[in-house]
């Protein structure tokens, strides 16, 4: 009765929607499957702003090169939050509306790093939390792509012959606050 009543409230949580796990990382990237390109390039050119580092601890080995640690960031402009409400719909199902509406949220993962590049940790869940509430979501690439992508995306772009990048002379980043146009932002999500 008690390992049904656990099953039970564990079903209730934030679960995987979108499965990836069958592909390779390096298919994910080369095929751009969490639709984050656009985003590191927009960052790039200084257009929009990457999601804030709150704070990190990191582990360290004797060569002062990290080797992982636990990072928690934040999500308040509307671009930031865009792209955590549209990477988060497509990848995990019974998401809470609260989430999903929420002015400020903030993501804390566990994180290893292997050949210079920061990954999110696949056996534990992350932190979510929003308007007062923390929730667990279960591991996904797309934690990964998002959070940590950013040189992995420029190589994507080289690898692919993609064109460079030009910032035009007028392009200011994304620095409103982050209940400015929340009604398009409703509009989208």
């Amino acid at each position: 009765m008690a390992a049904a009543a656990l099953a039970g409230a564990v079903g209730c949580g934030i679960g995987i929607g979108r499965d990836l796990s069958q592909m390779t990382p390096q298919a994910v990237i080369y095929d751009d499957v969490c639709k984050v390109q656009e985003h590191f390039d927009a960052v790039t050119l200084g257009q929009e702003k990457a999601p804030v580092v709150i704070s990190t601890s990191e582990v360290f080995r004797s060569t002062d090169n990290a080797v992982g640690g636990i990072s928690t960031f934040g999500f308040e402009t509307d671009s930031q939050l865009r792209l955590l409400r549209r990477v988060l719909s497509e990848n995990w199902s019974k998401l809470p509306e609260k989430l999903t509406k929420a002015p400020r949220v903030e993501l804390q993962v566990k994180w290893a790093e292997k050949a210079g590049v920061r990954r999110v940790v696949t056996t534990e869940d992350a932190q979510i939390t929003y308007e007062g509430t923390t929730s667990y979501l279960p591991y996904h690439i797309c934690l990964s792509e998002m959070l940590f992508g950013a040189p992995l995306y420029k190589t994507r772009r080289d690898l692919l012959g993609l064109p460079e990048l030009v910032a035009p002379p007028d392009a200011q980043p994304d620095v409103r606050p982050p209940d400015a146009g929340a009604a398009d932002a409703q509009a989208i999500y």
